[in-house]
């Protein structure tokens, strides 16, 4: 069992990472004795793995309604925020009561969001189920629901009181949804650890990792983001780099109806496209970027851009919430382990995706027609 620390704001907490994190002593303690609350899950998750959740809850003495939500990006809407509302209102919960996320990231998302607002703050627990949740979104604090106008524009930052990583529930896991949560932590490789990226070469994106390996990629990852959000909780300062990738993958999502894209597909693309960028603004030489992108395809294959997606993902690129006015705060990268934040006028950044894009889509239509 691996634990990380994040010692952020006035509560820190732990990340627990390994087999059997969920049936361990950890989730009693959080409890306490005697707490009420609800579990904030989906059908699928539950027929899966609802049989564990209830015996853990049973062995903390935790009794709690079950509400679901839809699967996916689904899940995050005003729509579902207000019904997980009404669910919290009728389950009688109070200011003393736990909020727990049982899913992937869009359920953690969701339910933190809620816990965060409901008699303007609960406390909550994060027990991801997927790869992309372990090492991305159950940790942070960043909770939230999208608008029709793009991903996340609602949220809080809220931090869970503790995170529960247990790799028995991968086994489920489709290799797609797993290379999701690969492209992120190649992601945090990029940003601060070369032993994460000799990692996941070596594993072939975590094809071939053994269960130690899986541990330590997500134990690595976790690392880097807590360190990162313990000196920046707020996004005022670094915490800015871990949207590497993700300007362009947000707009990938929201191009496409977040209905043909994992967010870890899409990532994926998004550091393709930040290696390309910083090569092209000569911020990084030919050798150094060929090594990033090395990283990047040892993942695997995924979907690919389509010319119809180029137009919606060059104007979603205007909505990004790191846009101030007409300029856009970008994540590049100098090299391995050396990220820069560069501000470009957004029109110049939109026109760089849009040429970028329309590359991939016509390589795309070469291959489909060869």
């Amino acid at each position: 069992m691996r634990r990380v620390r994040v010692a952020v704001g006035r509560a820190p907490y732990d990340v627990l990472i390994g087999e059997g994190a969920v049936h361990g002593p950890q989730l009693r303690r959080c409890l306490g004795k005697g707490a009420s609350g609800i579990v904030v899950s989906s059908a699928r998750v539950m027929r899966l793995h609802g049989r564990a959740l209830t015996q853990a809850l049973d062995r903390a003495g935790f009794k709690a309604p079950v509400f679901l939500l839809r699967d996916g990006e689904a899940a995050k809407t005003t729509r579902e925020w207000e019904r997980t509302m009404g669910a919290m209102a009728k389950a009688g919960l109070d200011r003393s009561s736990f909020v727990i996320a049982f899913g992937g990231g869009s359920i953690g998302d969701a339910a933190g969001f809620a816990a965060a607002t409901y008699m303007r703050g609960l406390r909550f627990i994060q027990i991801p189920t997927t790869l992309l949740a372990m090492v991305d979104s159950s940790v942070g604090g960043k909770t939230g629901v999208n608008l029709k106008a793009g991903k996340n524009l609602v949220g809080s930052f809220h931090q869970p009181s503790l995170v529960l990583a247990d790799l028995a529930f991968l086994r489920t896991l489709p290799d797609r949804e797993r290379q999701s949560g690969v492209f992120e932590i190649v992601k945090c490789g990029l940003l601060r650890s070369r032993a994460l990226l000799e990692l996941i070469e070596r594993t072939r994106g975590l094809r071939r990792a053994a269960v130690e390996d899986l541990e330590t990629a997500i134990a690595g990852a976790v690392t880097i983001k807590a360190r990162i959000v313990e000196s920046d909780e707020k996004e005022s300062g670094d915490r800015i780099l871990l949207n590497l990738g993700h300007t362009l993958g947000h707009a990938l999502e929201a191009a496409t109806a977040y209905r043909l894209f994992t967010h870890g597909e899409a990532v994926g693309h998004g550091l393709d496209f930040a290696v390309d960028l910083s090569e092209t603004l000569g911020l990084t030489g030919a050798a150094a970027a060929k090594s990033m992108r090395a990283s990047i395809l040892a993942v695997g294959p995924r979907r690919p851009i389509r010319p119809a997606m180029v137009a919606p993902a060059r104007k979603a690129t205007f909505k990004d919430k790191k846009r101030a006015g007409a300029t856009l705060r970008e994540v590049l990268l100098e090299g391995p382990q050396k990220p820069s934040v560069v501000t470009m006028e957004a029109e110049v950044f939109a026109e760089e995706a849009r040429r970028w894009l329309s590359k991939k889509a016509a390589g795309t239509r070469r291959v489909r027609g060869a």
